[in-house]
C-alpha cells in the first residue's frame, strides 16, 4: 500500500483529491497539510513514500519544502503538482532534482499513472509539457548545478533515458529491449549514480540540455502516441 502526503492551500482542491486519491488501487492518503511546515511536522511521525506538492502555498511554499523534504527525507519522492505550467517554473522545479511534474488540469487516469511511474523508479513530467520541458532544458542559461557534467553513459543506458523519456514503464522498456525488469531497474540506479542524480526526470533534463539523446526523436514518438 503506498502511503501518500498531500500539501496544498486550497483546502477544498486537498480533500478532492485525497477523495480521488483513495479510489485508487493499493493507495492511501495519510497526511494532508496546508503549507510545508505543517507538513515537516506531520511528517515527524508519518512515514511517507510519495508527496503530491503544490508550489503556491503561504508560510512555506512548494520550492523550499521540496529541498527541506529531500533533506530530512531522501527517500520521499516528490511528484509537483501546480497550476503554474510556464517555461520559467519547469526550469525551476528541475533544479530542484524532483521525481514529476503535472499541472491540476491532469485527468485522474494520468496523476494515477503518475504515482506509479514514480513507484516504478521512474519519472512523470504531463505529456502536454514535454516540449516546454525541452524548452526549458535547451536554453543555454539552464543549468543543473548539483551534477558533475559526466555524460559518458553505455549505449544501453542511452536506450533506457529514452524509453523513459517517452513515458514507458519498467516493463514496457523490459519488452522494447529484450531484457528482464530487473535489468532496466539495473541501468536506473547506474544512471542515477554517474551524477549524484536524484531522478531520471533530472537525467533526462540533464541529456536534453547537453544534447545527448535527441529532443526532436523523443517529440515525434510522443506525439505519434
Amino acid at each position: 500500500m503506498l502511503k501518500i502526503a498531500i500539501t496544498d492551500d486550497h483546502t477544498l482542491f486537498r480533500k478532492t483529491l485525497a477523495l480521488l486519491i483513495r479510489d485508487f488501487k493499493d493507495m492511501e492518503v495519510v497526511v494532508e497539510a496546508s503549507n510545508g511546515v505543517e507538513l515537516l511536522e506531520k511528517l515527524e511521525t508519518m512515514p511517507v513514500d510519495i508527496l503530491l506538492l503544490d508550489l503556491q502555498m503561504p508560510v512555506m511554499n512548494g520550492f523550499e519544502t521540496a529541498q527541506k523534504v529531500k533533506e530530512k527525507y531522501p527517500d520521499i519522492k516528490i511528484l509537483i503538482l501546480t497550476l503554474m505550467n510556464d517555461v520559467d517554473t519547469i526550469a525551476n522545479v528541475l533544479q530542484l532534482d524532483v521525481h514529476g511534474f503535472f499541472t491540476k488540469n491532469t485527468p485522474p487516469n494520468e496523476l494515477q499513472q503518475a504515482i506509479w511511474n514514480l513507484e516504478d523508479d521512474g519519472f512523470h513530467i504531463e505529456q502536454s509539457l514535454q516540449p516546454l520541458m525541452i524548452e526549458a532544458t535547451t536554453n543555454p542559461k539552464f543549468n543543473l548545478s548539483k551534477t558533475s557534467r559526466n555524460s559518458d553513459f553505455t549505449e544501453a543506458e542511452l536506450n533506457i533515458i529514452e524509453y523513459t523519456a517517452q513515458g514507458l514503464k519498467a516493463k514496457e522498456i523490459a519488452d522494447n529491449l529484450n531484457i528482464s525488469n530487473r535489468t532496466v531497474e539495473v541501468h536506473k540506479q547506474n544512471i542515477l549514480k554517474k551524477n549524484g542524480f536524484d531522478s531520471m526526470m533530472t537525467v533526462i533534463a540533464y541529456c536534453y540540455h547537453h544534447k545527448i539523446i535527441k529532443t526532436g526523436d523523443i517529440l515525434s514518438k510522443i506525439n505519434k502516441d
